[in-house]
């Protein structure tokens, strides 16, 4: 891939283990971000800001916003407040492609979200059906990672690519699982979400973004009733049809991109190369300066990142 000098990659390793080929890449910024973007082929750029919408489905009610346009669609899927997606929308439609955040979960009449996870999947197929849309880019980022991921296993047909951005994409893996949970003693959960979420060296630099990002994920988590309990008082798991495991991953053809923040404390870049290992079409980048939400924390990087990577597939 040809690279300009405004946007090389800093610590390019290729290497491989077991059956996977993998490139791990540590990104740095360098020079504008306009140098490693490409517009696709025929694509317009939409001038209206994107429109929201709303979709009655047969599997539940969803919002999202529609940028509009000729372009590839790109789908970014978050767990919280499709209006994080700020420092994305407007890059991606400069780019040349669609763009059209989903709020995947199932939004009642009265604002309340209901409804089990397992139907995140087909809620986003389903709109992407009523869409008519081409085949896709799909982008997730922590919970909505999970969401990508489990749609790419369950629908490879319908994506060009798959990033996964701050998470494991939901592998269920008793090694990994536990070797995360590890990470994260009783107490972490009790500790401030920014503290955390968000990187020591963003919440030092900008306490203005630390409020934003607050006040949007507390929006979006205040219309979330909470999970179904069992008579000991803990959560209730669901059984979902799209998990992901190593050995589903093993077949796995599409071509994937793993994104975490060289702070992350959910998924710390070791732990995140456990996973990458095991993809045969898979690519890492570690977001510098970054924790659990690198599209929020380093929106540059993260951007130049997932635009490096979808336009060449």
């Amino acid at each position: 891939m040809q690279q300009s000098a405004d946007c090389r990659y800093l610590s390019t390793l290729g290497y491989r283990w077991g059956t996977a080929e993998v490139l791990w890449t540590t990104l740095i910024m360098l020079g504008a971000l306009s140098a490693c973007a490409s517009r696709p082929p025929g694509a317009g750029v939409a001038s209206a800001p994107p429109a929201d919408a709303s979709a009655d489905l047969s599997s539940g009610t969803v919002q999202y916003l529609d940028s509009g346009g000729g372009g590839v669609p790109v789908l970014l899927l978050h767990p919280n407040n499709i209006h994080l997606w700020q420092n994305q929308i407007p890059t991606l439609r400069a780019a040349g492609y669609r763009v059209i955040a989903i709020d995947y979960r199932n939004r009642r009449s009265d604002g309340i979200y209901s409804a089990p996870a397992a139907g995140n999947v087909a809620r986003v197929d389903e709109l992407a059906t009523r869409l008519g849309l081409p085949k896709f880019h799909i982008i997730g980022t922590g919970g909505g990672g999970v969401v990508a991921m489990q749609y790419g296993l369950a629908h490879p047909d319908r994506v060009r690519t798959v990033a996964v951005t701050n998470s494991l994409g939901g592998l269920r893996d008793a090694d990994v699982n536990a070797l995360e949970l590890s990470l994260r003693p009783a107490p972490f959960s009790q500790l401030p979400q920014e503290f955390r979420e968000l990187s020591g060296s963003y919440r030092a630099a900008l306490p203005g973004g630390v409020r934003r990002w607050l006040d949007m994920e507390r929006e979006g988590r205040d219309a979330v009733p909470a999970p179904p309990t069992s008579v000991t008082g803990t959560a209730s798991p669901e059984l979902n049809p799209y998990e992901v495991t190593f050995a589903k991953l093993s077949s796995w053809q599409v071509p994937t991109l793993m994104i975490t923040g060289d702070a992350d404390l959910y998924t710390p870049p070791s732990v995140m190369r456990l996973f990458v290992v095991h993809l045969r079409h898979g690519v890492g980048v570690v977001i510098p300066e970054c924790g659990h939400n690198a599209y929020w924390e380093n929106p540059t990087a993260f951007n130049r990142a997932i635009l490096s990577f979808i336009r060449t597939h």
